[in-house]
Formats: C-alpha cells, structure tokens, sequence
C-alpha cells in the first residue's frame, strides 16, 4: 500500500515539473515578445517623428521573401532556469512583429507655455507650429504549444 501510494505521489511530482517548465518557457517568450516590441519602439523613437511615415509594416512571407525582415525574429529557449552556456538545444521560437504608425490625434501634441505665449503674438511675435506625435502600434505575434500568442505594445514618440 506504501508502494502504491509514493508512487502516486511521484506521478503527481513529475506533472507538476513538466507544467513548471511549460510555464518557464511561456513566460520567457513573453517576455522575449516584449523585448522585441520595444526594440522596434526604440528604433522609431530614434528616427524622429518628424522622419517616420504615417504607414504599416509587417513581418510577412511572400514567394518565400520576407517583406521586412527587420521585424522576423528567432529565440531560442531552453526551459531551464540556470542559464548553461554548453546547453543549445531548446525551443526555437520565431516572432513576427507588425508595426502601425499613425498621427496621433487624441491631444497628446506637446504643448507648453512658452510655445502659446509665442503663438498668441507675446515674446518676440514669431508664430510657433506644434511638433505632431506619432502614434505607434506594435502586435508580436509567437506560436507555443500549437496556439497562437501576441501582445501589443504601444507609445507615442514626439
């Protein structure tokens, strides 16, 4: 009866470890998604609001070329929580990032005060335009466990 018993209990500990090492793994390529949002987000940022088109981009597939390929990414996941410099085999997981960048119109436009004191003819009487915000849109999209992943990360660069 012992027997049987510990060996319930041994099942019931090697699920528990597969279903621990399932969640490692989902939570680390979440969290590689993000990165890959923010990366992209960075980049734009960097460019200027002035220098980025109100336009899409996307990582897709046409007659075996992918479009942008800067937004195509792989990882490699081990599932271990030690990080082992030896240990390469793992799970490959390819990320496809699509990118929306549109004017942002809901009042976030920087405005301070010196710039309406200017526009209303005080200081030196110059008319001052507004710098317009971008509003950018980033969806990663993963496959794990056969099931479509994303999450959508999104900023306002000036």
């Amino acid at each position: 009866a012992a027997a049987v018993v510990l060996g319930f209990l041994l099942v019931g500990l090697s699920l528990l470890q597969k279903g621990n090492r399932e969640s490692i793994l989902r939570v680390r390529a979440r969290d590689a998604a993000n990165v890959v949002a923010q990366d992209i987000i960075d980049s734009i940022s960097a460019l200027g609001s002035a220098s980025v088109q109100d336009k899409s981009w996307a990582c897709e597939e046409a007659n075996g070329v992918f479009e942008e390929p800067s937004l195509c990414r792989e990882r490699i996941f081990t599932g271990s929580t030690t990080r082992k410099m030896a240990d390469t085999t793992g799970v490959k997981v390819p990320y496809r990032a699509t990118v929306v960048v549109t004017a942002a119109t809901d009042g976030s436009q920087e405005v301070n005060e010196e710039t309406e004191f200017m526009a209303n003819g005080g200081g030196n009487g110059l008319s001052v335009g507004h710098r317009l915000s971008k509003h950018v849109d980033v969806t990663v999209n993963w496959e794990f466990k056969k099931s479509l992943q994303s999450i959508n990360v999104s900023a306002v660069i000036r």
